[in-house]
């Protein structure tokens, strides 16, 4: 069997003023798993990504991930192999122009200026932003830099790529480019880890659903599972989205036999409904 990417065993963490964040969590992740991490703001999750990453270290409780303690002092051998993107891409912009913010990563890992420069003109047209890339990213919309900062970790090609509420702030355009970018690196074998609290956004990121609450692991299960469980969702100071609480109330009422994640799934339900 292969061993996991990520694996926690009994982690527990506490902020320095004595707040406990994460209470005992364990938790595998396989190789090309969609994990989201889903929760109230304030649950946990945010720090739970940070542990994985290995940009805080655990009170107590083994992380392991590429089969390294996140804890060893070998583990920044690992870091190239995973990309973080933060909530607010304001705590990874630093250089003065987006096409220097991009080509940060590959000159640090002293990858040639020619592979360089073609990756990085790639990765403009790829997320769109080729018309950003001599602005300022203080300058950029909040959307703006969030394309930008989701472009330093995919121009390193991580075969772990983690994102803190990447939905968030996205108009629509942006948020579908967005998902048909991870679901591309799915299909190649990436790793993809989403702490989020938008479970509408969820059914089309996600294959399995790890709902943290209050520090602790409350569940986890398929995403259809866990989105259809009311009293978990409700427990953890969720809903479910909008369409799984449409069509659970059809359901209860003999119109319908499944209930839907997506609009497609959604469509493809209500034309069977209104044929029979």
């Amino acid at each position: 069997m292969t061993a996991p990417v990520v694996s926690l065993n009994d982690v527990i963490f506490s902020y320095p003023a004595g707040v406990a964040a994460l209470k005992g969590v364990s938790l595998e992740i396989a190789q090309g798993e969609r994990i989201a991490l889903l929760g109230p703001n304030g649950s946990g999750k945010s720090t739970l990504i940070l542990l994985i990453a290995g940009l805080l270290r655990p009170n107590s409780g083994e992380i392991k991930v590429f089969g390294e303690k996140t804890t060893s002092k070998d583990f920044q051998k690992w870091r190239s192999r995973i990309g973080v993107v933060f909530q607010d891409p304001d705590d990874q912009l630093f250089t003065p122009s987006v096409i220097e913010d991009i080509e940060y990563g590959p000159k640090n890992l002293k990858i040639p200026d020619q592979d360089i420069k073609t990756q990085s003109t790639q990765m403009l047209e790829k997320m769109g932003i080729t018309h950003l890339k001599h602005r300022p990213p203080h300058r950029l919309s909040f959307g703006e830099k969030k394309k930008v900062a989701l472009s330093t970790a995919l121009i390193l090609k991580p075969e772990l790529l983690i994102l803190d509420e990447p939905t968030a702030n996205l108009d629509l355009t942006a948020r579908r480019k967005l998902i048909n970018t991870l679901n591309e690196l799915s299909k190649v074998g990436t790793t993809i880890i989403i702490s989020t609290h938008d479970a509408e956004a969820i059914p089309e990121l996600a294959d399995r659903i790890v709902v943290i609450s209050q520090g602790i692991k409350l569940g986890e299960g398929k995403t259809s599972e866990i989105l259809q469980d009311k009293d978990m969702l409700t427990q953890s100071g969720l809903e479910p989205p909008t369409i799984v609480s449409l069509f659970t109330e059809l359901k209860n009422q003999g119109l319908i036999q499944k209930i839907p994640l997506t609009l497609e799934e959604g469509k493809e339900e209500l034309i069977k409904a209104l044929k029979s």
